[in-house]
């Protein structure tokens, strides 16, 4: 988890501060109040520390993450109905904290999903 966060600080060291970091477990994603939580931003499952899915929402990356888990999202090598009610959970949110800023999610989930290979691949690729 941290190798990722090391990522994104490194490759956008110059624009981090526009982004706030928000770690949950799955469990606890919707019902969270974290500052910034709503926001647009990258959203990465992370299951027993593998990268599943990475993705990103233009208005609310909580929502859409938390759909990926109603709606089964999955290819030939995993379930994301897996991650339901295990410790082993886990959502990173890189969100903007300023909307205006949400121009730079998408840079950077392009640039996340190529560097982690996540099990499930974005289908626009």
């Amino acid at each position: 988890m941290r190798e990722i966060i090391n990522t994104f600080e490194t490759e956008f060291k110059s624009i981090s501060q526009k982004f706030v970091i928000i770690e949950e477990y799955l469990e606890d994603l919707a019902a969270s109040k974290v500052d910034f939580i709503y926001n647009p931003g990258v959203y990465i499952f992370l299951f027993d520390n593998e990268v599943i899915k990475v993705g990103r929402h233009l208005t609310n990356s909580r929502k859409r993450a938390l759909e990926h888990i109603r709606d089964n999202t999955e290819n030939e090598d995993f379930e994301m109905s897996k991650m339901v009610g295990n410790k082993k959970s886990k959502v990173i949110l890189l969100n903007v904290k300023d909307v205006n800023d949400k121009h730079w999610v998408a840079a950077f989930e392009i640039f996340l999903e190529e560097k982690l290979n996540p099990k499930i691949r974005s289908k626009r690729h």
